[in-house]
């Protein structure tokens, strides 16, 4: 017999890969770029927000519904090996990770949605 209990407290013990993703505009190659604790999630989430049009940046859901899902790819840049980090060193691990990331972008002509 199946344990849901054990199956539920397995899954939320369980660590998940946290890290750097990118929503790219393939079309005009621009990007949001954001940072998570749970990758697998978020990148569920992503996707289900700009079909439903209720993602922050609206520039980037009018893009999506202009261009199309073809047009965009949701991807992960980076991620964290976690040990023992406290949440706020996982922050500002995290924090430095994606400056370093756009500053990457930045020199390969990539534009953003979310950054300056």
């Amino acid at each position: 017999m199946i344990n849901k209990k054990q199956i539920k407290e397995d899954y939320k013990s369980k660590i998940q890969p946290a890290g750097i993703f990118a929503v790219h505009n393939l079309h005009d190659n621009k990007m949001f770029i954001g940072t998570s604790k749970d990758l697998p999630s978020v990148l569920k989430r992503f996707e289900f927000t700009l079909t439903m049009g209720s993602f922050p940046f609206q520039n980037l859901i009018d893009d999506y519904n202009r261009l199309g899902k073809n047009n965009f790819e949701i991807k992960v840049l980076d991620e964290l090996e976690i040990k023992d980090e406290t949440e706020q060193e996982i922050d500002r691990e995290l924090k430095t990770l994606e400056e370093m990331w756009i500053e990457k972008l930045k020199k390969e002509s990539v534009s953003f949605y979310n950054k300056k």
